[in-house]
């Protein structure tokens, strides 16, 4: 072999090689992102969304399938810009999306206000599934979302001083003050940190204070500070609720094993002793499988209400209820079809008129969480009614809470910057159960003038909800034509008017002021030769 020969071997040796090595190297990158996107997609499955992004982002290709799963994930940690911007990448490569990704994508057009395109994506969504009632009811909303403003006037909502950059959320009052969760940082201690990187929840207590200045009287709170340091948990602590004249609570704490990447919160009872916060016991369905928070108890401490995303649901979160009987809690009963959906139902209060209020994505609204409330009633829940503007945004509103005469409260809201704040709500609207009176009078004919009205006396008197066309409330007037009425919850109503003696009836209407007042007094008048033989059976 001469020198050339050699060189030229030689050389070909070289480059047979270099092509193994490039070969081999390609190999190796190729199975790296291979493992990367296998990783990521373990993370999602495990609900660690923000490692799940960081891996997907980190892909040196986006093709249809990542873009889906990046829009997901920032979807499921409220991130509406992100998720769009990733739908639309999506969009982008030609391909459709999956149905279940329409309705996902409509849910964040509505975040992002974009509410005409919103309508067009759920429209599309119900293509593919024709008789999803809540795509139906939330297009029917979306069309007619003027209705929830109508009441604006009548709400007060005021961003509090006591935020952080952190989050803030769940506010109660106690002890002249209110106590809250927030995850901001604690200054001198390690940040402990949730599996999506977030700092942990902690509960904290903020004193009010009333200044006078000038003549002029003014309410703040002090700087916040941490709360029930006796029950911290080596996880997430909270939300709060006090009961026993705020000498217990309910708090929710993420203490136990982790299942499956996935951190579960569970309820336990503590009991103010000496000063001091002492857990007593833990609700006897709390389990590592699910989570059971955001409690909420009646004002006669019997019914306890709670969030939870136990198997046998609606979907997501839905919201339970369990009865303290015979000194101990009844198994949880889902709340049913008129509250959950299958979306979430969460963060549950019960106001002094026994009517339950709720955050829920289910329900149709003006975007992400919205407050919804109905009412109490024996045979379940009444009407759900969206709050409206400016409780409800298009941002997340939840966490309600409104004092006895039902005119101030607290709301937890992210429509600022995308960051969950607190915020102190005023509200000038009638609550319920509301009292009526008034005097029933009658005249002969309707064209007889109105000085010749007489008392009318011992009538019975039936409260109808026109909504439901049922009887919810009875009464009685005396000899002078004097009654009281109770009308238990906010609807459309109108009284059936009995004449005794007669056995014939007539109905009556009956205007309530949305405006909360003083004067609840009412003069009635029936005109005699309107009453009609009763022919069917009482509305009962």
């Amino acid at each position: 072999m001469n020198l050339y020969a050699a060189i030229k071997y030689t050389g070909l040796f070289f480059v047979a090689m270099a092509a193994t090595h490039l070969s081999f190297g390609q190999e190796t990158v190729f199975s790296i992102f291979k493992t990367s996107s296998s990783q990521a997609d373990e993370y999602f499955r495990q609900e660690q969304y923000k490692k799940a992004i960081e891996l997907y982002r980190a892909l040196p290709q986006h093709d249809n399938e990542v873009c889906l799963q990046l829009a997901r994930a920032y979807y499921r940690i409220h991130q509406p810009e992100e998720a769009g911007m990733w739908y639309r990448q999506a969009l982008a490569l030609e391909q459709p999306l999956p149905p279940t990704d329409m309705y996902q994508y409509a849910e964040i057009l509505c975040t992002l206000k974009q509410y005409d395109q919103a309508i067009g994506w759920y429209q599309k969504y119900l293509k593919a599934n024709p008789s999803d009632p809540i795509a139906i009811r939330k297009i029917w909303r979306l069309k007619n979302r003027a209705y929830l403003y109508e009441d604006s006037i009548h709400y007060t909502v005021k961003r509090m001083d006591i935020n952080s950059p952190a989050g803030e959320l769940a506010a109660v009052p106690y002890n002249r003050g209110i106590v809250f969760v927030s995850n901001r940082p604690q200054k001198g201690m390690i940040l402990h940190a949730r599996n999506n990187a977030d700092p942990l929840y902690r509960v904290y207590y903020s004193k009010r204070v009333t200044d006078t200045l000038q003549g002029q009287i003014s309410i703040r709170y002090e700087t916040p500070v941490r709360y029930c340091h006796e029950l911290h948990a080596a996880l997430q602590e909270g939300p709060v609720t006090f009961y026993g004249e705020h000498r217990m609570l309910y708090i929710a704490s993420g203490i136990s094993a982790r299942k499956k990447g996935k951190q579960t919160l569970q309820l336990y009872f503590a009991e103010l002793r000496e000063g001091r916060w002492t857990i007593t016991g833990s609700f006897p369905y709390n389990s590592t499988e699910y989570s059971i928070t955001d409690a909420a108890i009646t004002p006669d401490e019997k019914t306890l209400y709670f969030s939870s995303d136990m198997r046998g649901g609606a979907g997501g979160k839905d919201l339970y209820k369990s009865t303290f009987v015979n000194n101990q809690w009844t198994k949880p009963v889902n709340l049913g079809e008129t509250i959950n959906t299958s979306g979430d139902e969460c963060f549950p209060f019960i106001d002094a008129g026994n009517t339950l209020y709720f955050a829920s994505n289910g329900h149709p609204g003006l975007g992400g969480l919205d407050v919804f409330k109905a009412a109490v009633i024996p045979s379940g829940f009444g009407e759900v009614t969206n709050i409206g503007y400016p409780v409800n945004t298009n941002a997340d509103d939840f966490g309600i809470y409104l004092d006895e005469s039902g005119t101030h409260g607290f709301l937890t809201s992210n429509r600022l910057n995308n960051n969950d704040d607190v915020y102190e709500l005023a509200i000038d609207l009638q609550n319920y159960p509301l009292v009526i009176a008034g005097i029933l009078k009658y005249k002969e004919e309707s064209w007889k003038d109105s000085t010749e009205l007489k008392l009318f006396p011992h009538a019975q008197l039936l409260l109808i909800d026109n909504l439901r066309n049922i009887s919810v409330g009875t009464a009685s007037t005396d000899e002078t034509g004097a009654f009281t009425l109770t009308i238990p919850y906010s609807s459309q109503y109108r009284i059936k008017v009995i004449d005794r003696q007669s056995g014939e009836e007539v109905f009556v209407g009956l205007e309530l002021s949305k405006r909360k007042t003083t004067e609840n007094r009412y003069e009635m008048v029936v005109v005699k030769n309107s009453f009609k033989r009763i022919t069917n059976t009482l509305i009962k």
